[in-house]
């Protein structure tokens, strides 16, 4: 049986999704070849049996391709405006925009911020960032803004000249950034914002460093990236979501060669991905407040909650206050009380220790101030939903609050 010729046009690469592509061709025993705009005359010579195909919306050489080129086609990414004529396999960015809104709110934030492109909207067909953080903001009666680069309006009411025609708006970045800045700071209460891309991330974090903004106390972050490693490398360690892009590439192809075996496949057919992979750091691994003397507080459980000794009644006495008025003044500002605070921090650094190091759970017990191995155990698979050894083999990628 000849061999089947797989195509696979891009404008721009993920590594995972080419590996997860050609793990499955080298089983289908496909030939593949990897396709930009500088090698259209070439593809359209080679003749490929079936297109796998990521293509940015203002690439118009590739959409003509792909819209014209005949053979059985499917998307990693929506064609922009013509979202409904081809299979698509796409991540659930709105389980991830759940995922990452529900972390916000745990730490207490009330106002969340969407930095990424309104055109998702439209091609992931009511998946998106955006709307996933909505279904959580409402649920969770805090407020959501989206601030969308790629819109005119982004700019202008900003007082900055609005992008040209067929632009993203990212590459004005270092223009937007210090704008959005003095919008987010604008309000006193603390805000967490979530970028759809982490080079803007990580920019920002840069500009919020230089002004001396507080991460994560006054802005908390977290942003999507293909390498967890590009959070890591920022001044203050950026907490990050990485979509299961291999699974992504493994699905789209093997979807491919049903069709391209007779299976028929509507044309509107959607295959929506919700692996991902959690990595909390710095940026937003705070409990936040707008209260200052709270805030306090709080910096004095952060410097003494992983001695076993300290207790509710330790902050109350060094703060010079009843127990019943710090236990209020917690529940008002954090909707949670002092020895919940106290436990969170502790387990917090306990999974941080199991994830990151091989030290013995024993010696994590009294590192952390918990009683036992039964406590440490209980909270753990109470926060993460795995207990400290699956953690530990995991590298607590599953089930972070």
């Amino acid at each position: 049986m000849e061999r089947k010729k797989v195509a696979i046009v891009t404008s721009f690469s993920r590594l995972g999704q080419w590996r997860g592509i050609m793990r499955y061709g080298q089983r289908a025993g496909w030939i593949c070849q990897r396709h930009d705009r500088d090698s259209l005359e070439r593809l359209s010579s080679w003749k490929p049996d079936g297109v796998l195909f990521q293509v940015d919306e203002f690439d118009d050489p590739l959409l003509d391709y792909v819209r014209d080129c005949g053979v059985h086609r499917v998307g990693l990414r929506a064609l922009h405006q013509h979202e409904n004529e081809t299979p698509l396999v796409l991540p659930d960015l709105a389980a991830i925009g759940r995922k990452i809104a529900s972390h916000f709110v745990a730490s207490n934030y009330k106002r969340l911020c969407y930095l990424g492109p309104s055109s998702d909207e439209a091609a992931f067909a009511g998946r998106t960032h955006f709307l996933g953080m909505r279904e959580v903001a409402d649920k969770e009666g805090v407020s959501l803004e989206g601030i969308f680069p790629d819109q005119s309006e982004t700019w202008s009411r900003r007082g900055l000249t609005p992008r040209e025609t067929n632009s993203t708006g990212w590459d004005r970045f270092w223009e937007l950034g210090p704008a959005l800045i003095d919008r987010l700071l604008a309000d006193p209460e603390p805000v967490a914002l979530f970028s759809a891309f982490v080079e803007p991330a990580m920019e920002f974090i840069e500009m919020a460093d230089e002004r001396q903004v507080d991460i994560p106390g006054r802005i908390g972050m977290a942003a999507q990236t293909e390498d967890a490693l590009n959070g890591s490398v920022t001044k203050i360690p950026l907490t990050c979501i990485v979509p299961a892009y291999e699974r992504h590439g493994f699905e789209a192809a093997s979807l491919l060669d049903r069709m391209m075996a007779g299976q028929a496949i509507a044309p509107d057919h959607r295959t929506f991905i919700p692996d991902f992979e959690f990595f909390l750091r710095e940026s937003s691994n705070q409990i936040v407040t707008s209260d200052p003397q709270v805030n306090q507080m709080l910096e004095h459980v952060r410097r003494n909650a992983l001695d076993f000794r300290y207790t509710p009644e330790s902050l109350a006495q060094a703060f010079n206050c009843s127990l019943r008025l710090v236990q209020i003044r917690f529940r008002k500002a954090l909707q949670r009380g002092v020895a919940e605070t106290i436990r969170e921090f502790r387990t917090h650094r306990a999974a941080e220790l199991i994830r990151k190091t091989n030290m013995p759970f024993q010696q994590i017990v009294s590192e952390c101030g918990f009683s036992g191995h039964h406590q440490l155990e209980r909270v753990v698979k109470n926060a993460y939903g795995l207990n400290p050894s699956a953690l530990r083999k995991n590298q607590g990628l599953q089930g972070q609050p």
